[in-house]
């Protein structure tokens, strides 16, 4: 902002276009500046990004402060972070929150973490992988996720957080495109599945914004999107058991080419029988594939199994009794 006022105001359009200038220049010197750290760091401890974990570390300090906007984090909450990389995001959202959760399974960043973190109170690293970590047993608890996903761990970190962390009320997550368009996709379309339907059960999609490869080094050969969730409220999320809404999601699109019953049937374990009246319940025909349900309706078929599966343990003790 120029000296002479704010812009537009006291400053004058020639003043102004200069003032736009001068912050454009320091947002790049900032970027550049990250950019050249974090290079120097990965040759300084002789890291080359490994391929088979994803890694796309983070290089420019613009996507900083976009993440922290849109997280929206306030000084009492606790934040996840998954991937931890170079400490980047880490130390960022180390400025603002009351304490930050960072897991990273690559060991060869310890070194580099502890040079950037400097030893922190407020972080607690977790050199793990996550989707074997017992998240319900971090203290403090997460009230917030923030991270740059790697493509391999995207999608089932999200849908195991959302199902065990009911305290982490938003998550502002960088993913492949391809995955937050799937995590968006609607009922009849062809990315619509597994995690459409888990995602869109326990939060609203809030934000999806897209990414410039540059942001990252090594470049992806793929676009990546900006992912905002919300956790619904308690009295919108499914009121069924969670292992059977597992299993029903699983099994229906385990078999997409097949139809809902006879995918059913493979997947639980059912026959034909006993699986058509389940779908024919819910007013579906015969021959409807997963893709066609909503997400509510596979809880009315978790819910509508649980209660036939009773109903046979029933009747299996009341023949034993007789």
């Amino acid at each position: 902002m120029s000296s002479a006022g704010p812009r537009g105001v006291t400053s004058g359009p020639g003043k102004a276009r200069a003032a736009d200038a001068d912050d454009a220049g320091a947002t790049g010197a900032l970027s550049s500046h990250l950019r050249q750290v974090s290079l120097a760091r990965l040759a300084e401890f002789g890291i080359r990004p490994k391929r088979d974990l994803g890694q796309n570390f983070l290089i420019d300090d613009n996507i900083l402060g976009v993440i922290l906007a849109q997280l929206e984090c306030r000084p009492e909450d606790v934040v996840l972070e998954i991937g931890a990389g170079l400490g980047v995001l880490t130390g960022a959202l180390a400025a603002v929150a009351r304490h930050v959760h960072a897991f990273e399974v690559d060991r060869s960043l310890e070194a580099p973490l502890a040079v950037t973190l400097q030893g922190d109170p407020k972080v607690s690293l977790h050199f793990q992988d996550v989707l074997k970590a017992s998240l319900e047993d971090l203290q403090p608890p997460p009230t917030l996720s923030a991270s740059n996903l790697p493509y391999s761990v995207a999608g089932p970190f999200i849908i195991e957080a959302l199902q065990r962390l009911p305290g982490v009320r938003r998550y502002c997550v960088m993913v492949q495109r391809e995955v937050a368009d799937r995590m968006a996709a609607a009922p009849g379309n062809k990315t619509y599945g597994v995690l459409s339907v888990w995602v869109q059960l326990y939060a609203k999609i809030v934000r999806v914004r897209p990414l410039a490869r540059s942001i990252f080094y090594p470049q992806p050969r793929v676009d990546s999107s900006l992912v905002v969730l919300d956790r619904l409220p308690a009295g919108q999320l499914p009121g069924c058991s969670t292992a059977e809404l597992r299993a029903v999601i699983q099994a229906a699109f385990g078999q997409r080419r097949k139809t809902l019953v006879n995918a059913l049937s493979a997947g639980l374990d059912l026959s034909r029988e006993q699986v058509l009246p389940l779908v024919e319940s819910l007013g579906l025909p015969a021959d409807v594939r997963a893709e066609r349900l909503a997400p509510g309706q596979f809880v009315a078929l978790a819910s509508s199994w649980a209660i036939s599966e009773s109903g046979a343990v029933s009747g299996a003790v009341s023949d034993h009794d007789a």
